[in-house]
């Protein structure tokens, strides 16, 4: 952590509110950086954040400024920050001057030079999952030793649950962030240009218990930062990224990556096929027979029960579970 450059960026700034977003990998800076600014700046107020394994500002709240302890997203970079740095041996920089391939560098490492080689990709970085995303799209090798994950057991996995997609009737789409609203609008309806019933769901943590809480549906698609994907325990329905429904819709394997969607294409083709609706308007009422689907499982519930009737504080969300049940949903 260069503190000459975290002093200089917080000097004067009275009243800042910044975060300190960590990995695990680095929990044990975390005490130590935040006592260096209480003691040295007192008028900086500092709130602990904890990242899952990549540090992207589409996965955390929202402040002026960071002090980012981990491997930052490539993808989506934070505006204000200062974060830690890390060195190659001089050992290991001999072994990357006489080493032909393309280089990818974490953003720990600073002052490098990425060179264009023409015989693979090399991954400098002992982060698994910044190491998985080249693997599993370009079949990179890691400088590390990081294992590799079975690449085509991945990528056909992708494609059998994207032949499956067609056969589901009613599809949640799951965006993480404003950035990917776009490209959900365009999932949507794309898939109701086809005679699907889909529609949005904003979501910001795509975990276990956000997403069995989703119901109605036959498949979810996450709209999601490329390094991240659902990895936690099998749902009531299949989860896929864009790739599956481009896959689905298209029939072809052109290139991979999780956000990969080609809506104009896509739309385009299944009209000259004769497959997909006439109009825009079409698909807006498939849109509306969405909504008309979901608003028919309402009652579907279970009705909770309390001994004292004037208690309203269960409806107001301060108290009470179900306590047993008085009859099933309808």
């Amino acid at each position: 952590m260069d503190f000459e450059c975290l002093d200089a960026k917080l000097k004067d700034r009275h009243g800042l509110e910044m975060g300190l977003l960590s990995t695990e990998e680095y929990k044990e800076m975390i005490k130590p950086v935040y006592d260096y600014i209480r003691h040295n700046h007192p008028y900086v107020t500092v709130f602990l954040l904890n990242g899952d394994g990549i540090l992207c500002p589409l996965k955390t709240e929202k402040f002026e400024m960071f002090v980012l302890l981990g491997v930052c997203c490539t993808f989506h970079p934070f505006s204000d920050f200062v974060s830690v740095s890390q060195s190659l041996s001089v050992e290991e920089m001999h072994a990357l001057e006489n080493d032909n391939r393309n280089k990818v560098y974490d953003s720990r490492y600073i002052n490098t030079i990425n060179a264009d080689g023409k015989d693979g990709m090399l991954v400098i970085s002992n982060n698994q999952m910044f190491f998985d995303y080249y693997s599993y799209r370009y079949g990179a090798e890691s400088f590390h030793g990081l294992e590799a994950k079975d690449r085509m057991q991945y990528l056909s996995s992708k494609c059998n649950k994207g032949e499956k997609i067609l056969s589901f009737g009613i599809i949640a789409i799951v965006f993480t962030s404003s950035v990917y609203q776009d490209l959900a609008r365009d999932i949507r309806n794309a898939l109701a240009s086809r005679g699907k019933n889909a529609y949005l769901l904003f979501l910001r943590d795509v975990s276990y218990e956000r997403l069995i809480s989703i119901d109605g549906v036959e498949c979810i698609v996450v709209v999601d930062c490329p390094f991240f994907e659902y990895s936690g325990p099998e749902i009531h329905v299949p989860v896929v990224t864009p790739f599956e429904v481009q896959y689905a819709l298209s029939g072809e394997w052109k290139d991979f990556d999780k956000n990969l969607f080609y809506y104009n294409e896509l739309v385009h083709d299944s009209l000259s096929t004769g497959e997909g609706e006439t109009s825009s308007s079409k698909a807006l009422e498939r849109i509306d027979v969405t909504g008309k689907a979901l608003l028919r499982l309402k009652n579907q519930d279970v009705p909770f029960s309390y001994e004292d009737e004037n208690d309203k504080s269960v409806h107001m969300g301060q108290s009470g579970i179900a306590g047993h049940y008085n009859k099933e949903g309808q």
